[in-house]
């Protein structure tokens, strides 16, 4: 999966709860963060990890892929898994 695909499947997991933000695709930029944006809960940005993964088939160790704070942003997401 390329990065335009992946960022395709990432900005439609997170449709929904951006969109009840009033965010608009525009809006979902690599320097977002999903987490301090209030977009995603802990537990939903888990869950979006996990499917992911599952997507990819690329397996991370959450504890050591988190350590990085730009691991939460859009960006930093689609640079764990391409």
């Amino acid at each position: 999966m390329d990065r335009k695909e992946l960022r395709a499947l990432l900005c439609k997991r997170i449709e929904g709860r951006s969109s009840a933000l009033g965010l608009t695709n525009a809006e979902l930029t690599d320097d977002l963060d999903l987490l301090r944006s209030g977009v995603l809960d802990s537990l939903s940005f888990v869950d979006l990890m996990a499917g992911l993964m599952d997507a990819t088939g690329k397996e991370l160790d959450l504890e050591n892929a988190l350590e990085d704070r730009k691991a939460s942003t859009i960006g930093g997401l689609l640079d764990l898994f391409t």
